[in-house]
């Protein structure tokens, strides 16, 4: 029965130009696992500033220490050279 029908139907011909398409641009979207890396990586940079900080505040400290033991050993000597 479609073999009939086939037979029947006029074939068609197209002899115009076919359309100019654009090519289809693909927008970049990032996938979870960029998002998550990008997430990981900006911790990482945040954890490692901290630590500096830690460590510049750990050796800030000890210097203060430092001074603070400088003078009272110079004021230990003012005191010890008046009373001789």
């Amino acid at each position: 029965m479609s073999n009939e029908t086939t037979k029947n139907q006029p074939k068609l011909s197209f002899t115009g130009t076919k359309p100019q398409t654009k090519p289809a641009v693909k927008k970049y979207r990032p996938d979870n696992s960029d998002n998550s890396n990008s997430s990981m990586e900006e911790l990482n940079s945040i954890q490692v500033q901290l630590q500096v900080m830690n460590e510049g505040i750990t050796n800030l400290r000890d210097d203060v220490k430092g001074m603070l033991k400088k003078d009272e050993v110079e004021q230990l000597i003012v005191n010890t050279s008046q009373i001789l």
